[in-house]
């Protein structure tokens, strides 16, 4: 800003300042001083002095002699009467501070019976008397001792809050949000074998360096009291397998190469990695602490389960795989029914055909889902190739994204989305009690087929007859347990309080057999015509399903 700037804004102030005056009862004599107006300002007008004198109740006083005042305002001090009113008592200033120093209100109050005006210097000498020493506003002081509101508080001063230190950190080293690189060629597929989840770490290096806290600022009360800031606090380590510190403690370094992992806790490890060619009769089951690579295939009836993570670069049949990180399948999985696999992280794969898959986050497929019981307590993504989920029964905590839904011969495909965690976990338990009973109950009538087919051929013993009637009890009993399971698990997908944020995301199309269960006893279904287009269907704020959607004719 310009000095010529600065000098124009305080001419322009000057010039527009009106006139001034002021009636003060001083040893019993009524004072009045009256100051010019600037070139542009008005000017004191005599009726305004003659109506605070009466008010004040000035006795004796020469109108004609304050008319002449007035006119010749020179801001002196003119005897114009003799003051009756009572002893004059002089403006006064209240002055408050908050408990914590932080800030102080000052109130003025109206001189009587003509006393004198608090100026700059008196407002400042009560400042000081009150202890106020530091952030007056000079504005304020300024403000109130040239215009004067009475009965009003106004902040006065202010102190500075201190500045609290920054609490420390642990600055990591590698990428540990396990995010997978989905992202799609020219084509628009993405390669699953490509995704480069699983990250590895030599022996002896850096996985995190502890961040020292920040520090901080004093602040000042308005009393001039320093205020001393609050420390940052120092986070501690949370070391778990094969992580050791460096001498000083600021570094964690890894003891063996592997692949490092920050867990859902907070703890840092490094799990150890084995490579397996296979996994057969010549491996038996695997149970391993780390994570497992297995180069080609595994055979079906086989178990592997780790702490870690599994990446499987074949296709897999009826298997069973378990672990507490991520799934990498760079092929399909065909669990013909019985294969599972369960992972408290992600799952990935090409595609599923008659599997089931649970994930603690999110399962990720790039071609197809046929016919395969899937749950996440996050989301269920099917897309990058083909994108097709076709029957089966998929639950997800947050959402379902496809490309297409369902098939041409309206395969029964059943979807539920928006399922808070505990309950996904109670369906879990309740899928696997029903998938028990119909187990038993398939053992069960296979026997009672037996025995009736041989009985079609000759008279069966008393023992034999005794089976067949106690089969034919444990038939009725298990078909009985079967229906109020299923019901049990019916009612309970249909009755839960959704996540007001799930949706299911169908690219290009949704075919009839479709149906989409949203809670609350809510449901999306495609019965005549197929649906064509990108169709997004959720529970609205009205409690309402919808949907944008493109009938085909």
């Amino acid at each position: 800003m310009s000095d010529a700037y600065t000098k124009k804004v305080l001419q322009d102030l000057e010039e527009s300042e009106n006139g001034f005056f002021l009636i003060e009862n001083k040893n019993g004599n009524a004072l009045l001083r009256v100051t010019a107006p600037g070139k542009t300002g008005s000017p004191v007008e005599p009726i305004q002095v003659i109506t605070r004198i009466q008010i004040f109740g000035v006795e004796a006083y020469d109108e004609r002699e304050i008319r002449k005042i007035v006119k010749n305002p020179d801001g002196k001090d003119h005897i114009i009467g003799k003051w009756t009113g009572g002893e004059p008592e002089n403006s006064r200033a209240e002055i408050i501070v908050q408990t914590d120093g932080m800030e102080a209100s000052i109130t003025l109050y109206p001189p009587k019976h003509g006393g004198s005006m608090l100026d700059e210097e008196g407002i400042r000498k009560a400042l000081n008397l009150a202890g106020i020493k530091y952030g007056i506003i000079d504005e304020i002081v300024s403000e109130l001792a040239s215009d004067p509101e009475y009965h009003r508080p106004y902040t006065i001063a202010e102190g500075i809050p201190p500045l609290s230190g920054g609490n420390g950190g642990i600055d990591y080293i590698f990428d540990t949000s396990n995010t997978p690189n989905l992202e799609a060629d020219s084509s628009g597929k993405v390669d699953f074998r490509e995704i480069n989840i699983i990250k590895s770490i030599g022996k002896n290096k850096v996985l995190a360096r502890k961040i020292e806290p920040k520090p901080g600022k004093d602040g000042i009360d308005v009393y001039g009291a320093p205020i001393p800031f609050t420390k940052g606090e120092e986070i501690e380590w949370k070391l778990g397998a094969n992580v050791t510190l460096s001498p000083d403690g600021r570094e964690a370094l890894s003891t063996i190469t592997g692949r490092p992992v920050l867990d859902r806790s907070g703890f840092l490890r490094v799990d150890e990695v084995v490579h397996l060619e296979n996994v057969d009769f010549s491996t038996g089951n695997v149970d391993f602490p780390g994570t497992i690579i297995v180069e080609e295939k595994i055979a079906d009836g086989f178990t592997l389960t780790t702490d870690g993570s599994l990446i499987i670069k074949k296709s897999v049949g009826k298997v069973f795989l378990k672990a507490k990180g991520d799934v990498v399948l760079s092929g399909g999985f065909m669990g013909r029914g019985q294969g599972t696999i369960h992972a408290e992280g992600e799952i990935y794969a090409k595609f599923v055909e008659q599997g089931k898959m649970i994930s603690g986050k999110s399962v990720f497929i790039e071609e197809a889902s046929m016919h395969s019981d899937i749950t996440a307590e996050e989301d269920v993504v099917v897309s990058g190739g083909r994108g097709e989920i076709i029957g089966g029964d998929i639950i997800a905590g947050r959402s379902i994204l496809c490309n297409k839904l369902g098939a041409v011969v309206e395969t029964k495909t059943i979807l539920t989305v928006g399922t808070p965690p505990e309950i996904i976990k109670e369906l879990e338990k309740m899928r696997i009690d029903i998938q028990s009973k119909k187990e038993v109950l398939g053992k069960v009538e296979q026997t009672m087929n037996k025995l009736i087919d041989e009985g079609s051929k000759r008279d069966l013993n008393p023992e034999e007859k005794g089976m067949l009637a106690k089969l034919r009890e444990v038939e009725t009993k298990y078909t009985g347990l079967l229906k109020a399971a299923q019901n049990q698990y019916n009612s309970a997908v249909t009755s839960y309080e959704p996540n007001k944020d799930s949706f299911v995301l169908a690219e290009r199309e949704i075919h009839p057999g479709v149906d989409i269960n949203l809670g609350k006893g809510k449901y999306y279904k495609v019965s005549l015509n197929p649906v064509i287009g990108k169709s997004k269907i959720n529970l609205g704020v009205d409690g309402n399903v919808h949907n944008d959607r493109k009938i085909k004719n």
